[in-house]
C-alpha cells in the first residue's frame, strides 16, 4: 500500500471539495440503524473512527451517544475534522496508531478495509483495531461489497464500464469471504458479514456517473434492496465482530 498515494489523494480531494461525504443522508441511516442494532450503544460509549476522514461519520455516531475519537492519515482531513468539532480527531497511521491498547469500547472502519489492496496489510489494521479494543468489545465496518453488480461494473477494471475517477489507486473490491476470514485472523470472534442496499450518493466523481446518479439512486439501490438477494450482492459489505 502506498500510504503517500492516499495522504495526498484525501489531502487534495479536502482542498478542492471541503467535507469528504459522499453519501446521502437515507444511505447513513440504513448504515447507523445496523449499527445500533448490532453494537448496541449506550450514552457514553467510547468508540475509535479508523480512518476518519474529515470526520462525517465520526460527527453523525454522536447522535447515538458515542464519545467519539477519530485517527486519519491525510492531515488537512483532520484539520478539518477538528474544526468542524464533533469528537477529537488525530493524525496516524491506522496499522500503528499513537494510542494506548484497551482503551475503546467499540471500533469502526467506515470505507477504509477496501482502500488496503493487500490481505498482510489488511489484517494488521484489523489487528489494530483488535489490539485498541477493550475485552468484550465490538468492531464495525463497511465497504464497498466485490459482489454488488454495480460495485463491479463501475470499480472493476475487469467491466467495460470501469471508471478510476475518484479512486485511489490502492482500492479493491472485497468480499464477504475475505472479509469474514481477515477478521477471523485478526483474532474476532463472532464475525458477520453480509450486504446492505439502500446506498443512495450525494457525490460521484465522473460526468457520466453524475448522470445516471439520480437514476441510480431511486431504481437501482431500492430493487437490490427488496430483491431477496441483499445479503450477497447488497451494495455495502457490513461486518461486525467481537474482541473476546
Amino acid at each position: 500500500m502506498n500510504l503517500d498515494e492516499e495522504r495526498h489523494f484525501f489531502d487534495a480531494f479536502e482542498a478542492e471539495h471541503g467535507e469528504y461525504d459522499v453519501l446521502a443522508e437515507e444511505a447513513y441511516r440504513r448504515i447507523l440503524s445496523v449499527l445500533e442494532k448490532q453494537m448496541q450503544p449506550r450514552p457514553g460509549t467510547t468508540v475509535l473512527d479508523l480512518g476518519c476522514g474529515t470526520g462525517a461519520f465520526t460527527r453523525r455516531l454522536n447522535a447515538l451517544g458515542f464519545i467519539t475519537t477519530g485517527v486519519d492519515i491525510s492531515p488537512r482531513s483532520v484539520e478539518r475534522a477538528n474544526a468542524l468539532g464533533g469528537g477529537r480527531f488525530v493524525v496516524g497511521d491506522i496499522s500503528h496508531c499513537p494510542l494506548l491498547s484497551a482503551c475503546y469500547d467499540q471500533a469502526v472502519m467506515s470505507g477504509v478495509l477496501h482502500h488496503v489492496p493487500a490481505r498482510e496489510a489488511r489484517i494488521r489494521c484489523l489487528r489494530e483495531a483488535h489490539r485498541l479494543l477493550k475485552s468484550g468489545g465490538r468492531f464495525f465496518s463497511y465497504d464497498p461489497n466485490g459482489h454488488s453488480p454495480s460495485m463491479w461494473l463501475y470499480r472493476d477494471p475487469n467491466s467495460l464500464f470501469y471508471s478510476a475517477a475518484g479512486k485511489t489507486k490502492n482500492e479493491v473490491l472485497l468480499t464477504r469471504r475475505q472479509v469474514t476470514e481477515e477478521l477471523l485472523e485478526a483474532g474476532f470472534s463472532d464475525v458477520s458479514v453480509s450486504g446492505l442496499s439502500g446506498m443512495a450518493y450525494r457525490y460521484v466523481e465522473g460526468r457520466f456517473a453524475r448522470l445516471m446518479l439520480p437514476w441510480y439512486n431511486r431504481l437501482y439501490e431500492p430493487a437490490i434492496r427488496w430483491s431477496g438477494f441483499e445479503r450477497n450482492i447488497g451494495t455495502f459489505l457490513i461486518a461486525t465482530a467481537i474482541k473476546r
